[in-house]
């Protein structure tokens, strides 16, 4: 299949340059009228890239972004000039465009705008996961990987309807919390703006410092859900940022920005947890993808660690309990896992109190009535 790429311009050389380094199934049509561009992309079906200069003179470069939105939704365009105002670029970025680069260098970081979606599969591929209505599928631990796997595939009844009660409580938890803080930590002044006008229009608790020591006090003052971090910072070494973030509040979600593309660099600091690492000249909906992601899965993990009381542990009466241990165990079998005192924790929480090691492994066979005999002799109260 050959990807389509129209490039609006003034300069037939920046047609040749790009064009010697575009993928060989890339077709780059030239236009130096923007007119005569968007007649061709009038009612364009399939993705396009259009490459756009801000120097093209027929009509304003804004009005082009303007008339290419209207013709074609799966245009993505990428606006390119050797020096922009930061108003312009947030205009240009509000408009919708894909990209602003801008530059000494500009047709090279056009070029690598130009791989890195074809790289993500952006350009050939839709949103997948439109199911919002089941958990995560990110969930880590036993008991949230057996919810998930258990989902419409369980004979039991009884099971199915704990994992309705749970599909529905984790919805309700999901739709009542806020918007997760943000901590951006950008030493270049003018990256950290161009940062804070990317997301401003989707995000609204933004917090962005120049440094990782006032960074860190921020962290100690307010509790957020993601920082985005400069990995090269005047004042600190960005895996020690990374590291003290971590310490700080484990549960925080870390997006890495660099200018450089070190690969073992990138490789050391993923991993540290950090969820994940662009590079510079970042893309905007790259930016966006990537706080959406950490956004989901920081209040996923705080779903999941309130679950274990709060549904688990009081939602369900005795016989959901029983059911949900014998899926557990059933489920643990077929993978050749243990099941364990641990697994009973889950649900049976009173039950950690009675002192017995939580890695003890249980009978190799265990039914529901089993079950129901055994947690009944701790007396525990139901």
């Amino acid at each position: 299949m050959t990807n389509k790429i129209i490039l609006v311009s003034l300069y037939k050389n920046d047609h040749d340059i790009i064009k010697e380094h575009l993928p060989e199934n890339c077709q780059l049509d030239f236009y130096d009228s923007a007119k005569q561009a968007l007649e061709l992309i009038e009612g364009y079906s399939s993705n396009i890239i259009i490459l756009l200069s801000t120097l093209i003179e027929d009509i304003v470069y804004e009005e082009v972004i303007d008339q290419i939105k209207l013709r074609s939704k799966k245009a993505k365009i990428i606006v390119y000039s050797s020096f922009a105002s930061i108003d312009e670029i947030t205009t240009g970025l509000d408009k919708g465009v894909y990209d602003f680069i801008i530059g000494d260098d500009v047709l090279s970081k056009v070029i690598l705008a130009i791989h890195s979606i074809f790289q993500k599969s952006e350009f050939l591929v839709s949103n997948i996961n439109d199911n919002d209505n089941v958990p995560s599928k990110r969930m880590e631990g036993d008991l949230f990987e057996i919810m998930s796997f258990y989902q419409n595939k369980s004979n039991d009844d009884l099971l199915n309807k704990v994992i309705e009660q749970y599909n529905q409580w984790y919805q309700k938890k999901l739709t009542s919390m806020n918007e997760m803080p943000i901590l951006i930590i950008e030493d270049e002044a003018i990256f950290r703006k161009l940062l804070i006008d990317m997301i401003a229009t989707h995000y609204t608790n933004i917090t962005a410092e120049a440094g990782g020591i006032v960074g860190l006090k921020r962290l100690k003052e307010q509790e957020y859900g993601i920082a985005i971090i400069d990995l090269f910072l005047d004042d600190m070494d960005g895996v020690e940022l990374i590291q003290l973030c971590k310490a700080q509040n484990p549960m925080i979600e870390i997006i890495i920005v660099t200018a450089f593309d070190l690969i073992e660099t990138a490789s050391n600091v993923l991993k540290l947890g950090v969820s994940d690492y662009l590079q510079k000249p970042i893309i905007k909906q790259d930016l966006i993808n990537a706080i959406i992601k950490a956004q989901d899965s920081y209040k996923n993990t705080l779903i999941q660690k309130k679950a274990l009381s709060e549904f688990f542990g009081e939602r369900l009466d005795f016989e959901e309990k029983c059911t949900l241990l014998e899926g557990i165990f059933k489920y643990k079998k077929e993978k050749n896992k243990p099941f364990i005192m641990e697994d009973l924790y889950h649900v049976f929480p009173d039950l950690n109190k009675k002192n017995i090691y939580k890695k003890i492994e249980l009978p190799p066979i265990i039914t529901k009535e089993n079950l129901r005999r055994f947690i009944l002799s701790f007396n525990l109260d139901q």
